[in-house]
């Protein structure tokens, strides 16, 4: 007989059920795959840490959990991290886009119905937006910086050191 007695992850003691749930893997999967192609490695969701963000400027019960989004900041490689979106609604579960940088921060500020980020990378700001026709967040102008050119870098970054 072959014995498996290890769990290859666990959770972290403070990760509420519902961030756990299965919606929110499905959700997941989306964003460990870009364009097609993997994108994360296992152990960078093992890394991973998770923030519960209202999104949506629609007021709602902070004890209604259906309705909290949920902010993956991925680890750190060259010089930013990925934070990756999911967003949670009565509605349901989604992936809901990306942003990247050093810091991630929410705004007072509203666009298509969804909070503005604004991501600090170095001494520069980038905003990210909801796009409604999209059906997620991305950067709201030109970055510097190009998802699927990043993808090799952070892969070579997390796997090298």
């Amino acid at each position: 007989m072959i014995a498996f007695n290890c769990q290859y992850m666990m959770f972290d003691g403070r990760i509420e059920p519902y961030q756990r749930a299965d919606d929110v893997g499905y959700a997941i999967s989306e964003f460990l795959w870009f364009d097609g192609r993997p994108f994360y490695p296992a152990s960078a969701l093992a890394q991973a840490k998770v923030a519960q963000v209202n999104l949506c400027s629609l007021q709602v019960s902070e004890d209604n959990q259906d309705n909290c989004d949920l902010i993956f900041q991925m680890p750190k490689a060259d010089g930013g991290h990925f934070y990756e979106i999911v967003m949670r609604s009565d509605r349901g579960t989604a992936y809901g886009g990306w942003a990247w940088g050093e810091t991630l921060e929410g705004l007072d500020q509203y666009v298509n119905g969804y909070r503005v980020l604004r991501a600090h990378i170095n001494s520069t700001q980038a905003s990210f937006e909801y796009s409604s026709q999209c059906r997620r967040y991305g950067p709201s102008s030109k970055l510097h910086i190009d998802k699927v050119a990043l993808r090799s870098d952070w892969y070579s970054a997390t796997i090298n050191g």
